[in-house]
Formats: structure tokens, C-alpha cells, sequence
């Protein structure tokens, strides 16, 4: 609950600066970099991160994972806002407050024998896999982002994983402060390969699950621009696992719905040349 707290006040704080700081929504420079203007290059941003997170979505064993950072798109002076929690994006098409592109996503192979509560219950291992499909974004202004991410599982899973966010950002000198709330949609296999078991009393691999609300959450996340090109961050993000996820039994007996995720980053834009 403290975690929901502060989230909600770096939340009221971002939306106290946006709103009064000086309105830039029909700004010409708004326009200029949430347009895809060709002077602007082409650039490249590649980082990498360290996780400090759940062993297993559900879990209550935490741990440390790595995480790549990937991103394409034009210029690095832009509006354009990015999450932490994004995924491996690249926008092809874009106009005046609005991006279109490619949005991906590694899922690493689990293991069951990695895991007390993943081996007592059954939970087969998962194989190594990722998914692919496409976002949207929209800026109703210049401190506001909406975007939506759907992607299909490939090898891991055959499920639909649909992604909801909105972003409340302000920028403040060299520093970019951003919160906003997250919701995730699975489809049934999803579940039944993440959650499924095979001992006896969980409901099987071949019990019935219900695609539907996955999670609920938000993340807040603070960057540094040490250039226009390098930059770190900080941030927590916080998920409640929902539906069949919550009900499964290395979740209710094993692990926990609600968890706090705590990470750090840094990546470089390189510019492409055209």
C-alpha cells in the first residue's frame, strides 16, 4: 500500500507541474517534434537494464534479471514519451501527436526446477519465445500519452496479449518525470502455460482458463539526460495479478498477486545517418 501511495503522489505531482507549466499542446514546437519531420535523422537506442523482481510473475521470491533496451525512431529531440516498462519498439508511421510502429517482446525459458513452489505444484518449464504485433500511441497533449500494444505469443505461448497505458510525463531541466496507471489482457493460453499445473488438485493443464484482465498497475520512473543522447532512470512499478492468474495455486499458496518491482537503466541513441 505504501507503494500504491507513492505512486499516486509522484502521479498528483507530475500533473500539478504539467498543468502549471506553460501550455506547449498547440505549440509550434509540439507540433514540430510529434510530427515526423525529415530533418531529423533516424536513431538507434540501444541500453540495458537491471530488474529487481518477482522470481516468477506470482512469486514471492524476488530476484535480479537483466533486461535489453531496443527502440527506433526519428530524432532525439521529440516529445514522444517512453515507459520503462515498454516494449521493444520501433515506430514506422507517425503525424502530429500520434505514432504507429512495431512492438515485441523476448520471453525468457523458465525453468521448474529453478523453483520450490513452481516444482511442488507441477507447473511445467516454458520454453524460450517471444511475441510480436504492433502499438498505438496518441498525445491528447503535450504531458499526456495513451498507448495500446497488442502482440501475439510465438513458440512460448498462443495467446493475444493486449496492454493498456496512459502516462502523465513533465520534463524539468535535464530530469523527466513520469507515472501512470497499466492494465494487461491475455488470452487463455497465456495463462495456462504461465499458471497451468499438472498436480493433482490444481485444476490440471487441461482445466478450463478465461482469457480477460491479467494485471492492474502503474509504474513511475524518473530519467536524467546526461546529453540529448545518454540517459538513465530509475523506477518502481507495482502489479496486481488478476482473474485465473490470482486463483492459481503457486500464486494463493506459493507466491503473492501483488508485487513491487524495482529497476534501473541506461541507454545511448545512435544516429543512423539518414
Amino acid at each position: 500500500m505504501r507503494c500504491v501511495a507513492f505512486l499516486a503522489g509522484l502521479a498528483a505531482a507530475c500533473l500539478s507541474l504539467a498543468l502549471t507549466a506553460p501550455a506547449k499542446a498547440q505549440s509550434s514546437q509540439y507540433a514540430q517534434y510529434t510530427s515526423p519531420e525529415q530533418v531529423q535523422n533516424w536513431h538507434l537506442t540501444l541500453g540495458a537494464g537491471l530488474r529487481y523482481q518477482p522470481d516468477y510473475s506470482g512469486s514471492n521470491d524476488y530476484v535480479f534479471r537483466p533486461r535489453p533496451i531496443i527502440s527506433l525512431g526519428r530524432g532525439t529531440k521529440s516529445t514522444w514519451w517512453t515507459s520503462e516498462d515498454d516494449a521493444i519498439s520501433i515506430g514506422f508511421f507517425s503525424g502530429q501527436a500520434w505514432r504507429v510502429g512495431f512492438s515485441g517482446n523476448l520471453l525468457w525459458q523458465r525453468k521448474a526446477d529453478t523453483n520450490v513452489a513452481l516444482r511442488i505444484m507441477g507447473v511445467p518449464d516454458t520454453k524460450f519465445g517471444a511475441e510480436a504485433g504492433a502499438f498505438v500511441e496518441f498525445y491528447p497533449t503535450s504531458w499526456l500519452r495513451t498507448r495500446i500494444d497488442l502482440r501475439r505469443g510465438i513458440v512460448a505461448h498462443d495467446a493475444m496479449v493486449a496492454e493498456a497505458k496512459v502516462d502523465v510525463f513533465q520534463r524539468i531541466g535535464s530530469w523527466s518525470l513520469g507515472v501512470g496507471p497499466r492494465m494487461t489482457i491475455v488470452g487463455a493460453d497465456y495463462v495456462r502455460t504461465y499458471f497451468g499445473g499438472t498436480t493433482a488438485g490444481t485444476g490440471g493443464l487441461l482445466q478450463r482458463y478465461n482469457a480477460g484482465v491479467h494485471s492492474i498497475g502503474a509504474i513511475a520512473q524518473a530519467t536524467y539526460h546526461w546529453s540529448d543522447k545518454l540517459q538513465t532512470t530509475a523506477y518502481v512499478e507495482y502489479k496486481r495479478l488478476m482473474g485465473d492468474a490470482a486463483k492459481a495455486p503457486i500464486v494463493k499458496a506459493f507466491g503473492d498477486r501483488d508485487s513491487v518491482t524495482f529497476g534501473i537503466s541506461a541507454s545511448y541513441a545512435f544516429d543512423l545517418g539518414f
